[in-house]
């Protein structure tokens, strides 16, 4: 309580800034946030207008119908739908209605023989792999692309093209939610499970169908199995989590180390399969959603276990990231790739605070042993605040005063509040807890962050944290006001992984959404500094640089990829023959791995 006291009192004064940052914040805040009550009546009128517009196009009305119901009975329908009867459109809300209205009959008539396809706010929810490869064919025969929606974890760039009008977009839906089977082996310290690829691994908070029940996560877990690894939250699809080559902090540890087949409908609309050790397996599994749709995913799992561990808060002397005496950072490679089997380090790199959060774990077989929850800093609403009006006066700092010694000290004494030195805590969890405990936080409102991260080989660890040091020395903005964290990721087989033929060093840079300033740059100091070190790679579903410019001596370009992924080539000819169409190839995915133009026939 004291410590919470101590928050609040020294950001009290802080306050005065906030009507500064709020009113030049960018409009990137989260729906039912700051709703002024014009928002509202139209948010309403969103709402009666999605309702009415559905059960107009179920009713197969014809256009002209449509325009005398629109002009005859919109405003009673919508009134009564609000339960009010004195509600009355504007002119502009009644153009709107018309022209939704009209883009839905529009549509019902773009896909008139997809009718027995489930659909929710023009998204495809396909319930089974014959009704994928239906999607498939039509996309096929009509020149349409298509693309699969996950969580929405990734860049929204890297999921879908949001300006193709020509696209049809995919939420796996029924049995492909669905776990298909758990079957033990003899002994019972495996089981071979198959699961519908749309299966959340843990709770979707953005999908109200989406519970702890139905996850992939907690299934498992009381059939007696468990995943070896996981992220920092577990809100991804299993397909998702797979393309993207997304990795816990364990380089023991990988997905990769389970999963024995996958079945999917390519862009020929054929059904395949791949397994453990086949060159289409080892291609497809981290292919972005350009071979085509995964359907079901068969994994072996092992026996379900606890995660026993240990996060502290250090002085940058005291932690992991400190030298030894010949100047290198073998504290922090023994630390990630010898000494522990989870780990991730929060590094408060803000001149003035160099401290760390280091979060350590191992598995416990033994699941009777008593529970010890873990807390997150941000899982209370109060805190969540705090760490809100911090983030908004240190980014007030880093935009306008970052010259001023004062302000940046200013800004050190805040952020400290968070990390305090000696600050620990023991904890005992549940595998499907005790690893993604950024499900805790409020990552898609207020804590809602933009990230990219950069991979290199475990060996490069010394290049990477000189180079850091020399960024945050020479630009204190590029500290940021949040954390950079860092991890590891075991050795992948996967062809497009960044950790394909070595364990990986992990850089994840964030940008609280909320920030003032530009993104982009923020992100291209990391890549002006960090992108020539050989074998840097960078995580597939996080912001990526723009193709073909320069950051530094590095320029993102195809030569790049052909350099450090040894068989990038024969990703790009495998990716032709599952989709010589370029169905799933959207124009962001073609600039970034320099996919030519299909030939016409």
């Amino acid at each position: 309580m004291t410590n919470l006291i101590q928050k609040s009192v020294l950001l009290f004064f802080c306050f005065f800034s906030i009507a500064a940052w709020s009113t030049t914040s960018p409009s990137n805040t989260t729906p039912n946030e700051s709703i002024s009550q014009a928002d509202i009546r139209s948010e309403h009128f969103r709402l009666a207008l999605e309702h009415f517009g559905q059960a107009f196009i179920k009713a197969g009305q014809t256009t002209a119908k449509h325009n005398r119901l629109l002009s005859q009975d919109i405003v009673k329908q919508l009134a009564e739908l609000k339960n009010n009867s004195s509600f009355v459109p504007s002119a502009n809300e009644k153009k709107v209605a018309k022209s939704t209205l009209n883009q839905r009959v529009s549509n019902s008539q773009k896909y008139k023989n997809l009718e027995n396809i489930p659909t929710q706010d023009s998204i495809f929810h396909p319930r089974s792999t014959q009704e994928v490869q239906t999607l498939v064919n039509y996309a096929k025969s009509n020149h349409f692309q298509i693309r699969t929606i996950g969580s929405s974890h990734s860049v929204e760039r890297a999921i879908y093209d949001a300006e193709n009008t020509h696209e049809i977009r995919v939420i796996l839906d029924g049995d492909l939610r669905k776990i298909v089977s758990i079957d033990p082996d003899e002994t019972k310290e495996f089981a071979i499970v198959t699961a519908g690829a749309g299966c959340y691994l843990g709770v979707n908070p953005m999908d109200a169908s989406s519970t702890l029940e139905n996850s992939f996560n907690f299934q498992v877990d009381q059939a007696g199995y468990a995943l070896p690894t996981l992220g920092g939250i577990s809100h991804q699809s299993i397909a998702g989590f797979l393309q993207t080559s997304s990795s816990g902090g364990s380089a023991k540890h990988g997905v990769a180390d389970v999963i024995e087949a996958i079945e999917w409908v390519d862009g020929n609309g054929i059904i395949r399969h791949a397994k453990r050790g086949e060159d289409e397996f080892n291609a497809a599994v981290v292919s972005m959603g350009l071979f085509g749709i995964i359907t079901h995913v068969t994994f072996k799992l092992p026996k379900k276990y606890l995660v026993d561990g240990i996060e502290t808060n250090q002085e940058l002397k005291d932690s992991f990231l400190a030298k030894d005496s010949e100047g290198h950072y073998t504290k922090l490679h023994d630390a990630l790739f010898t000494n522990n089997e989870y780990i991730h380090i929060n590094w408060l790199p803000q001149k003035y605070v160099d401290r760390t959060m280091e979060w350590t774990g191992k598995a416990v077989a033994d699941t009777s042993l008593p529970v010890k929850p873990y807390s997150h800093p941000l899982s209370s609403s109060t805190m969540t605040h705090l760490a809100s009006i911090a983030l908004g006066v240190a980014n007030l700092i880093d935009e306008y005063g970052y010259s001023s010694d004062f302000l940046l000290k200013t800004k050190a004494e805040i952020l400290k509040l968070f990390c305090v030195p000696g600050d620990k805590q023991e904890f005992r969890e549940p595998w499907y807890k005790g690893l993604p405990i950024d499900d805790q936080a409020d990552v898609h409102g207020e804590m809602r962050f933009s990230f990219s991260e950069i991979w290199f080989p475990e060996n490069q660890i010394d290049t990477v944290m000189e180079r850091l040091e020399e960024l945050f020395k020479d630009n204190p903005k590029a500290a940021g006001n949040f954390i950079v964290e860092l991890y590891c990721a075991k050795q992948s087989p996967y062809w497009l992984s960044p950790s394909y033929g070595h364990h990986a060093f992990r850089v994840d840079l964030y940008w609280w959404d909320k920030n003032n300033g530009d993104r982009k740059k923020y992100f291209g100091l990391f890549w002006n500094k960090l992108l020539d070190i050989p074998g840097a790679r960078l995580h597939w579903g996080k912001y990526l640089p723009v193709p073909g410019e320069e950051y530094g001596d590095y320029s993102f370009t195809s030569y790049r990829l052909y350099r450090n992924y040894p068989k990038f080539a024969d990703w790009l000819k495998l990716r032709e023959e599952m989709d010589p169409q370029q169905l799933f190839v959207t124009e962001y995915w073609r600039r970034v791995l320099d996919i030519p133009l299909p030939q016409r026939k």
